[in-house]
Parts: C-alpha cells; structure tokens; sequence
C-alpha cells in the first residue's frame, strides 16, 4: 500500500493509503496523533472501489479545484 501525507502540523497528520486487492482498490484514510497519551493511527474513512470509481473521484476534485 502506498502512503501520502496530505495535512501535517506538529500535532497532525492526515494521510491516504491505496492499494490493490482482489475485489480493486482499497483507500483508506486516517488520522495520527503523535502528541496523544497513546499515539495510534485511527481510520477516518476506508472502502474498495473500482480504478473507473477512482478516477471519478478524481475528476470530482479536479473540478473543485478549477472552480
């Protein structure tokens, strides 16, 4: 599964997790505290969705963006 840190500050990091299964691609997004009494990922949102289902999303938030 590949990672990518999207929003980091000192007390934050919010990142993305994809990778290949059987069934297509799992996307899994998560929160880590490091400054926490017990620092642990926590999973915000995660699914398996299709590459068309991904590339939607994508061009979903390319449009936002152009706006």
């Amino acid at each position: 599964m590949s990672t990518t840190i999207f929003q980091q500050s000192q007390g934050w990091q919010l990142d993305v997790r994809i990778g290949q299964t059987p069934y297509g691609h799992h996307l899994v997004i998560s929160s880590f505290v490091p400054s926490a009494r017990r620092p642990e990922r926590q999973v915000k949102f995660s699914g398996t969705f299709s590459t068309d289902e991904l590339r939607r999303l994508r061009d979903a938030i390319n449009q936002a963006l152009e706006s």
